[in-house]
């Protein structure tokens, strides 16, 4: 009888190298500071919201600034900054808002 290797033509793929296509919106002066209300990104699946986040840090700065009074939302639904992310799922950045 043939012995079979764990190398297999079929064996699952890890997860690592799978991407989510996330839909990112930007509110307030986020949009201003990003240059555009609306993006969509590829990122690892299940990266949390966080890691989202300082994607956009890395070309603009000035969102860490924003990053303590935030609140993110996860498909219209508040969400914690750990939650994670999968492919067609929509992310939005809420300033705090202010007003009389």
């Amino acid at each position: 009888m043939a012995r079979y290797t764990s190398a297999r033509y079929n064996s699952p793929v890890s997860l690592s190298s799978q991407t989510a296509r996330v839909k990112v919106l930007f509110f307030g002066r986020l949009k201003e500071i990003v240059g555009h209300a609306e993006d969509s990104v590829d990122l690892p699946d299940g990266a949390p919201i966080e890691a989202l986040f300082s994607h956009y840090g890395v070309s603009h700065p000035e969102l860490a600034r924003f990053r303590a009074s935030l609140v993110a939302s996860r498909n219209q639904e508040f969400a914690a900054w750990s939650t994670p992310l999968h492919s067609g799922d929509e992310v939005a950045f809420l300033p705090p808002v202010s007003g009389g």
